[in-house]
């Protein structure tokens, strides 16, 4: 049970960095695009923004999000005795 508790508190923690990454990237984006600041056009302007948020965030949410996934599907696939 308490794998479960905590696959699925992983799993919610993931959620909310990935999404305040993301949210992040998309303001920043906004300000990239002013007179002066520029962005790399191989990329977009959402891809630079994120590049200079850096990886770490989401690098971080992959990686608790499959740790969460993994424990909550042990959790549930253990026979209950």
């Amino acid at each position: 049970m308490k794998k479960l508790y905590v696959g699925l508190t992983l799993l919610l923690f993931s959620a909310i960095i990935y999404g305040s990454d993301l949210i992040s990237a998309a303001i920043y984006s906004q300000v990239l695009v002013k007179e002066g600041i520029g962005w790399n056009s191989d990329y977009g302007i959402f891809k630079t923004a994120l590049m200079e948020i850096g990886t770490i965030p989401i690098t971080i949410a992959v990686i608790s999000g499959i740790v969460g996934i993994v424990l909550t599907y042990i959790s549930l696939k253990r026979k209950p005795t």
